[in-house]
């Protein structure tokens, strides 16, 4: 997934598992809730220069961010890679 800095969507993923909870982290260390409809999991995730994010909004820095998603289903903790999201800057096209 790629977004401009200024921007916020929703980044989703399939997953297939037991119906427990799933959280993401970003940077390793601070897990976020994921919302949870079936066989896909969402959170909405926002650049740097992004304003009005409403609240539960995950603000990514400039640049990649690895997401790792963690589902909860006691005993079993399966942690898995999700993929990049990268933060760019999109420059206006050029005027002749």
């Amino acid at each position: 997934m790629q977004m401009d800095r200024r921007g916020r969507e929703w980044a989703s993923w399939d997953i297939d598992g037991p119906a427990g909870d799933v959280e993401v982290t970003f940077d390793g260390q601070t897990w976020h809730p994921l919302e949870r409809d079936q066989n896909t999991v969402r959170i909405l995730v926002a650049g740097p220069d992004a304003t009005g994010n409403p609240a539960g909004t995950v603000v990514l820095p400039l640049d990649r961010s690895l997401a790792v998603l963690r589902l909860v289903d006691s005993p079993e903790v399966l942690v898995r890679r999700a993929g990049p999201i990268d933060v760019v800057t999109y420059q206006p096209a050029p005027t002749p």
